[in-house]
C-alpha cells in the first residue's frame, strides 16, 4: 500500500530564489545589461522597455495560410570557427556558463573548471580580444571525457566575448530563436563541416584539404535541387586568381564556396554556352563555381566593399530583379567578414547585419524567408556541451578508430516570422540538419529529394529544424537590430526566453541485482518522429577510472548499461548525461541478497506528460523500502521547480512523491539516511508537445 503526497502551492514554497523566479534554468544576469546607457529592446519590436511585454491575442497575418506553404525562401550563411559558449555562454535563457546540469568530474569540480598540464585550474573569462586558432586535438577519443580543453588547445580557449562585444548577435537571438544544442557535424576543421552542410558528409574527410579542386565525386544538395526543380543560388565574391586562386582578404570566398570542391560543378572544358553556365539556370553559375578572377570591389572593411561583396544578393531581393532571390541560397563571406581567428566578430556581425537589412529591404521577401546562421565549427574554443557520439564502428561515423561526428556546439540563429519572438530550441541539431529541412520543405512542396549521403546514426540523432519553427503562428514584420559598432550590451529579462516544446523525452532507471553483485541502468526514449534516437555518455563518478561510453536509444530499442560491484568492493558511481539537460546518477552499495534487517531504498521514476492546460508535466517517484527499519528520504530541487522534502518509508511500505516541472523541466536530488553513500538524481525535460 503507498501514500500519495503533493508539493505545496509555490506561493507556499518560501523566498528561495530558484523558486520564485519563472525561469531559473541557465540563468545568468547580464550586470552590464541593466546598466545606465544599455540597448534596451522590447517584447515586440519597436516597444520600449526590456523584453517583457505580454503578447496580444493571436491573429493570423493577412497573406498567411499558417503552415509551411508560407514559407518561400530558405536563405543560409555559414560563418567560421566560433563555440556557442564563446558566443552565448551569457545569453539568458540557453545552456550556457550557469548550466546546473553539466557535466561534473570525479574530483567534484566541473566541466568549467579545466585544468592544464601544469594541474592549474582555467575557468571561462571574458576577452574581446581577436586571438588566433586554438586547433588541438580534434576528436580523438580520449577528448570524449570534456576535460582536456586547456592541455589540447590552450588557456585562451577558455575565453568568451562579453555582452557588450556581441550586442548585435544577442539582439538578435532575443528577437528570434536561437538553438542552443546545434553542434558541428564533424570533430574537425572547417572544410570537412562545410562538406556536411552542402552535402551531408565528408566522406571520411578528417582535415583541411585541397581548395576548390573540383575533385570529389558524390552528389551534393545543390545538384538534388537543380535536378527536382527548385531555385537555388550560390552569394559569394569570385575575386581570386585562377583554378584554386583564393584570397584571404576582404574579397573572395576565403576558399569556402565547398562547391567547388565537387566535380559536378567543374568548369573545366566547358564552351561559354554550355548549359551550366547559363545565366540564371545553369548549375555551375547559381554555383558561383567558375574559376576565380579579378578584383571586384574594394579590398578594406568599408561601407563599399560590403556592398559591392553582396551585390547580387542585393540585386535578386529588388523588386523585378533579373535574377529574384530563389527558393534556396547560400552565402560565402570574404575572409575578413566571415569571423574566422583572426578576423574578428565586429567585422562578422556587420556583415550580417547587412545580409539581414537587404532581406528586410524588400518586404515581400522578409516576411517569408527563413534566415540561417550558422558556423562550421568551433575552433578549438571551449564548449561545455558533451556533443551525441555513435558507438565505434558504427556506419559512416567513423574513420578507423577516429570517431567523427558530433563535434562541439556551435552558433545557430533562426530569423523568420514563424522563429520570432525569443525563443530556445534544444532539439539536437547538426549541419545535416538544414538539409533535412529543405528535404521535408521539398516534399511539401511536391518535389520530393533525398540526400543519399546522411549516415542512419545520423539522421536519428539530429532533427529537421521543424521543432525550432512554428509555422502556425508568424509574426511578420520588419525588426531594429543595433549598429554592432555601438557595443552596448542588450537588456534582456532572465525569463524572456522560452523553449520551444518537444514531442519526446529521454529517460534512465535503476536497478539492483543483489544475487549478482550487478546495478543496471536502463536507458529508454518516448516519443519522437519514427526512427528517432537519443545519444547517452556514462561516466563512473567514482571506484573507476574516468571514462565515457556512449550509447544510442531508440523507442524501439532501450538500451543497458551493467557495473558489476564484485570489483568495487560492491560500491557504484555512475552518471548519464545526454543533451537539454538529461543527467541520472546513481550512487550506493549493494546490500547481500536474503539481507533485510535493515531500510533498504528503492525508487521507480515516471516522467508523466501534460494534459493541456489541466495538468502540468510531472515526475512520479514511487519511494520504496525493502527493508525492515524505516528509511528516510530527503528529495531536493536542485534546480526548477520544486522543495526540500523529507519523507519517512516503513519497512516494507511505499510512498509516492508527484514532483513539479518547469516548462518541462526538472532537477531533484534524492538521499537517504540509512546509507550516506547512496543517492540518485533524476534531471531533464518532460515533452510538453504533442505527436504529430
Amino acid at each position: 500500500m503507498s501514500e500519495q503526497l503533493f508539493p505545496m502551492p509555490e506561493s507556499e514554497l518560501g523566498d528561495r530564489p530558484e523558486m520564485t523566479t519563472g525561469t531559473t534554468r541557465r540563468r545568468f544576469l547580464q550586470g552590464a545589461g541593466g546598466a545606465a546607457g544599455a540597448l534596451a529592446l522590447g517584447g515586440t519590436v519597436g516597444a520600449g522597455g526590456a523584453y517583457a511585454a505580454s503578447k496580444p491575442r493571436y491573429v493570423l497575418p493577412k497573406g498567411f495560410q499558417g503552415d509551411m506553404s508560407d514559407l518561400k525562401h530558405v536563405v543560409i550563411l555559414m560563418q567560421e570557427n566560433r563555440s556557442l559558449d564563446h558566443y552565448f555562454g551569457t545569453f539568458p535563457g540557453v545552456r550556457g556558463f550557469k548550466d546546473k546540469q553539466a557535466l561534473r568530474f570525479q574530483d567534484g569540480t566541473t566541466v568549467f573548471q579545466q585544468k592544464g598540464d601544469n594541474g592549474n585550474v582555467v575557468t571561462p573569462k571574458a576577452d574581446d580580444g581577436t586571438w588566433g586558432n586554438d586547433h588541438g586535438a580534434w576528436g580523438d577519443v580520449n577528448h570524449r571525457k570534456w576535460d582536456l580543453w586547456v592541455q589540447h588547445n590552450g588557456a585562451s580557449c577558455m575565453n568568451y566575448h562579453s555582452d557588450a562585444y556581441m550586442n548585435f548577435y544577442h539582439s538578435v537571438a532575443a528577437q528570434y530563436t536561437i538553438a542552443d544544442q546545434n553542434f558541428c557535424s564533424e570533430f574537425g576543421p572547417t572544410d570537412p563541416n562545410r562538406k556536411y552542410l552542402w552535402s551531408g558528409t565528408a566522406n571520411s574527410e578528417t582535415g583541411n584539404s585541397d581548395e576548390s579542386n573540383y575533385s570529389r565525386p558524390w552528389i551534393t544538395v545543390a545538384e538534388q535541387l537543380q535536378q527536382v526543380g527548385i531555385d537555388w543560388r550560390l552569394y559569394s565574391d569570385n575575386s581570386g586568381n585562377g583554378r584554386q586562386g583564393y584570397i584571404s582578404t576582404w574579397v573572395g570566398d576565403y576558399g569556402d564556396n565547398e562547391l567547388k570542391y565537387f566535380k559536378g560543378f567543374d568548369p573545366e572544358g566547358l564552351s561559354t554556352d554550355d548549359p551550366k553556365l547559363r545565366p540564371g539556370t545553369g548549375l555551375i553559375w547559381r554555383g558561383n563555381a567558375t574559376y576565380y578572377s579579378g578584383m571586384t570591389s574594394p579590398n578594406d572593411d568599408s561601407d563599399e566593399n560590403l556592398d559591392a561583396v553582396l551585390k547580387n544578393l542585393h540585386d535578386a531581393c529588388q523588386p523585378g530583379a533579373e535574377h529574384p532571390l530563389p527558393a534556396v541560397s547560400w552565402i560565402v563571406a570574404p575572409y575578413g567578414w566571415s569571423e574566422h581567428p583572426d578576423a574578428d566578430t565586429l567585422h562578422g556581425e556587420r556583415y550580417v547585419k547587412k545580409t539581414l537589412d537587404i532581406l528586410q529591404s524588400n518586404p515581400d521577401i522578409w516576411n517569408h524567408t527563413l534566415f540561417i546562421l550558422n558556423y562550421d565549427e568551433n575552433d578549438g574554443k571551449f564548449d561545455h556541451v558533451l556533443p551525441p557520439w555513435p558507438e565505434p564502428g558504427t556506419a559512416g561515423e567513423y574513420v578507423d578508430d577516429y570517431p567523427l561526428g558530433f563535434g562541439p556546439r556551435v552558433p545557430m540563429l533562426l530569423v523568420s516570422p514563424w522563429t520570432r519572438g525569443g525563443y530556445v530550441a534544444s532539439e539536437v541539431f547538426d549541419h545535416t540538419s538544414t538539409i533535412k529541412f529543405l528535404e521535408t520543405w521539398a516534399a511539401h512542396l511536391g518535389k520530393p529529394f533525398q540526400c543519399p549521403n546522411i549516415s542512419d546514426w545520423r539522421r536519428s540523432i539530429a532533427g529537421d529544424l521543424t521543432s525550432a519553427v512554428d509555422f502556425a503562428h508568424p509574426q511578420p514584420g520588419p525588426a531594429t537590430f543595433p549598429d554592432p559598432l555601438a557595443e552596448q550590451p542588450v537588456s534582456i529579462n532572465a525569463d524572456h526566453m522560452k523553449p520551444r516544446p518537444l514531442t519526446f523525452h529521454p529517460h534512465a532507471v535503476v536497478s539492483e541485482d543483489r544475487a549478482s553483485g550487478t546495478v543496471t541502468a536502463t536507458m529508454a526514449l518516448t516519443g519522437g518522429a519514427k526512427g528517432k534516437a537519443v545519444s547517452f555518455q556514462v561516466f563512473p563518478d567514482k571506484y573507476q577510472a574516468f571514462s565515457n561510453t556512449p550509447l544510442t536509444v531508440t523507442a524501439r530499442k532501450p538500451r543497458e548499461y551493467t557495473w558489476d560491484t564484485k570489483t568495487t568492493d560492491g560500491k557504484y558511481a555512475f552518471s548519464i548525461y545526454s543533451n537539454d539537460g538529461f543527467v541520472r546518477s546513481f550512487a550506493g552499495q549493494v546490500t547481500p541478497a536474503g539481507r533485510t534487517d535493515g531500510g533498504l531504498p528503492r525508487v521507480e521514476v515516471d516522467l508523466l506528460k501534460g494534459s493541456g492546460t489541466k495538468r502540468e508535466a510531472q515526475v512520479k517517484l514511487t519511494l520504496h523500502n525493502d527493508g525492515t527499519k524505516p528509511v528516510r528520504y530527503t528529495l531536493t530541487a536542485n534546480d526548477y521547480l520544486g522543495r526540500t522534502q523529507n519523507v519517512t518509508v516503513d519497512g516494507g511500505k511505499t510512498k509516492v512523491v508527484m514532483w513539479p516541472t518547469q516548462q518541462g523541466y526538472y532537477d531533484v536530488v534524492i538521499t537517504v539516511d540509512t546509507d550516506t553513500a547512496w543517492t540518485q538524481r533524476y534531471a531533464g525535460r518532460i515533452a510538453t508537445a504533442d505527436q504529430d
